[in-house]
């Protein structure tokens, strides 16, 4: 074979190596999974149990009729702020005036009749010392006066009684506080007992909050609450007062916060509230896409230098998008954060950060 051939040959071959290496480090590059990192840290977390609440005043009131009658006019609507002892509305009291009037008639009546009688005992007992008349005469007189002054006695009760029922026409407020419902109209006839108004004091209020008997070990008297109430700025805490058994519901408790208003909750709202249960001091806490669930349990990927390391861990509390490892993993370790799903133990990484972290 000719030199100049076998230079030839050398070149191809020698071409054709370079090209295999340069192929085979392309597809190195292919298999780098571009991801970010994070930075595990220490830091102290709240274990909180989050429900929904309604707000109870305790002293509210509901007024009902003391009497039957037409309702006259009413003095007030529902949101307006009242005074105790304020005028509420009026009943048609006509008949209540007629009813007191006869009554003070049937004592008048009465009276006189027992000051004539008196009069006669009086003059049967001057007869009966002269022997004028029996003994038993003046016994039937002194009876009949003792009638006389028991009907007075029923008499003077039907007229209080009368009186009372004319001043129940006019509807008064028990307590200070706002009118929450308005159940009557100038014009409605109501029958005895029914509900015209309902008054909320709103100084004290109670927060009752419904939980299910599976959180039960974990809600105890005096734990903090957080009461978040939509359109307020900011919550207010305060602990549970009291824990008690929800009548007619079954497997189910109620927590109860007492608290005072600060002038715009009202009865009947809804708040939520975020019982706080347990502190972690320390806790080791990761970002929400650090977790990867494999088929084994949860992991996270340590960085070293390019390579990805799985690392199984244990999670506990998740806390505004990060998570807590129980166990795993100490504070201060680079970990993958964006792309760690695709990830798996020993794979090659290219990060990608935007934060500044370095592997």
């Amino acid at each position: 074979m000719k030199p100049f051939m076998l230079l030839f040959i050398a070149a191809w071959l020698l071409s054709g190596c370079g090209k295999d290496q340069k192929d085979e480090a392309a597809e190195v590059q292919v298999r780098s999974v571009k991801i970010t990192t994070a930075v595990s840290v220490a830091q102290d977390i709240e274990v909180s149990e989050t429900a929904l609440g309604r707000i109870i005043d305790p002293v509210a009131a509901t007024i009902g009729a003391e009497v039957p009658g037409r309702v006259d006019s009413v003095l007030v609507d529902a949101g307006v702020a009242v005074s105790k002892g304020q005028l509420l509305a009026v009943l048609d009291d006509a008949d209540a005036k007629s009813a007191v009037a006869k009554a003070e008639a049937e004592l008048k009546r009465l009276q006189a009749q027992q000051q004539a009688q008196r009069s006669l005992v009086n003059r049967y007992q001057d007869m009966i010392e002269k022997n004028f008349i029996s003994k038993t005469v003046l016994e039937q007189a002194q009876a009949q006066l003792d009638v006389l002054r028991q009907g007075e006695q029923a008499a003077e009760a039907g007229l209080n009684q009368a009186r009372n029922n004319l001043q129940r026409t006019r509807i008064i407020s028990p307590v200070a506080g706002r009118v929450e419902q308005r159940l009557i109209a100038a014009g409605d006839y109501i029958g005895l007992g029914k509900p015209m108004f309902s008054i909320a004091a709103g100084k004290r209020l109670i927060v009752s909050i419904p939980l299910p008997e599976t959180r039960a070990a974990h809600i105890e008297k005096g734990q903090m609450v957080r009461l978040h109430l939509a359109g307020a700025t900011k919550p207010i805490t305060a602990p549970i007062t009291d824990l008690t058994p929800m009548v007619g519901r079954s497997n189910a408790f109620e927590a109860r916060v007492e608290i005072d208003n600060p002038g715009h909750w009202r009865p009947g709202a809804s708040v939520t509230a975020e019982i706080i249960t347990d502190h972690h001091n320390g806790a080791v806490m990761v970002p929400e896409e650090c977790v990867v669930l494999r088929p084994a349990g949860s992991v996270v990927y340590r960085i070293t230098g390019n390579i990805a390391h799985a690392v199984p861990v244990t999670t506990g509390v998740h806390s505004d998008g990060r998570i807590e490892l129980i166990s795993g993993l100490a504070a201060g370790e680079v970990i993958a954060a964006e792309g760690a799903a695709y990830l798996s133990d020993g794979a090659q990484v290219e990060v990608h950060n935007t934060d500044g972290v370095k592997p």
